[in-house]
């Protein structure tokens, strides 16, 4: 790693290092999760980098509503179809920090106290994250090409519909902090099929089964340190990926915020919890396979929108 990098992880976990060390272990797994999510959504959506301080909220919301399948999926299904509407921006990956929030909040706990304590640390960790961005990483930039406006509206619906897919399945496998399912199946979708349909399917579907191994390996350590200790390589692994290859920094995000979110490890024997996974993994990697290939296929190309040529230039 490079010194840049180096300073770079040791600033970002820095808040949720000394809320562990000093015991606050809840402290901890939001100050971590808020820095990241907040520092993720602004450099890969500059111009909305303010949005930041909505994670506290979305998570807030999710968690009071999540004994309500009516409520709580109708807040999801609209935060993930707005993501897909941020490609006509090219904000798409950055406003994934907002639906990771609502996406744990789903799954975390109802007791309005309790979320609202959670918020509270999730804030604290967003403004950390936030300033960090626009300061320190001011020059930093990863927003991706924008797409026509009718191209976002397709690529919204597609995104609701894979994340309402991907959330029931997670709801019904039963498994440990089944949120990453509709996360993993969100972040590696691109609304462009580069080169071509199919090895963009092909790649998105690799990522996809990679992540869900990160995800199986981070559960092989049990115990909070060693969790802790694979959460370096892993993050540091993702911003070397994101200055060179983002399809590829999507494969770490999901398994960084698993450990962040200091979840216990599934206490299950791994070969139950694996079979469990994979009876809610596969349907949901046919539904996005299938969806995207239609989405990319069955309509006319989607169009990037080019930059206007400045007036008087030849």
């Amino acid at each position: 790693m490079t010194t840049r990098t180096t300073s770079l992880l040791v600033l970002t976990l820095a808040p949720a290092a000394t809320a562990w060390l000093s015991g606050l272990t809840e402290a901890a797994a939001f100050l971590g999760l808020g820095t990241l999510l907040a520092m993720q959504l602004a450099v890969q959506a500059r111009p909305a980098a303010i949005f930041a301080l909505l994670l506290p909220v979305l998570y807030l919301a999710a968690a009071v509503t999540a004994h309500s399948i009516d409520a709580v999926v109708a807040l999801v299904a609209a935060i993930a179809a707005a993501v897909g509407a941020a490609a006509s921006l090219g904000l798409h990956r950055g406003l994934l920090s907002l639906l990771a929030a609502a996406l744990l909040g789903s799954f975390g706990p109802t007791v309005p106290s309790d979320a609202l304590l959670d918020s509270g640390w999730l804030l604290a960790g967003a403004v950390y994250g936030w300033v960090m961005a626009v300061t320190l990483l001011r020059t930093v930039n990863l927003a991706s090409r924008p797409v026509d406006a009718q191209a976002a509206l397709g690529y919204a619906v597609l995104l609701a519909c894979v994340t309402l897919c991907a959330w029931f399945a997670a709801r019904v496998g039963g498994f440990a902090h089944p949120w990453w399912i509709p996360l993993a199946a969100v972040a590696v979708s691109e609304p462009i099929p580069e080169p071509g349909a199919t090895r963009a399917l092909l790649r998105m579907v690799l990522a996809a089964v990679a992540t869900m191994v990160l995800v199986f390996v981070t559960d092989v350590f049990e115990t909070p340190g060693s969790r802790a200790a694979l959460v370096v390589p892993m993050l540091a692994a993702g911003i070397v990926a994101a200055r060179w290859r983002r399809p590829l920094a999507a494969v770490y995000l999901t398994p960084v915020l698993l450990l962040l979110s200091g979840q216990p490890a599934s206490y299950e024997p791994p070969l139950d919890y694996l079979l469990d996974c994979l009876a809610a993994f596969i349907p949901v990697l046919l539904v996005s396979s299938v969806g995207h290939w239609a989405y990319w296929t069955l309509r006319p190309a989607a169009r990037r929108v080019e930059p206007r040529a400045e007036p008087g230039s030849a």
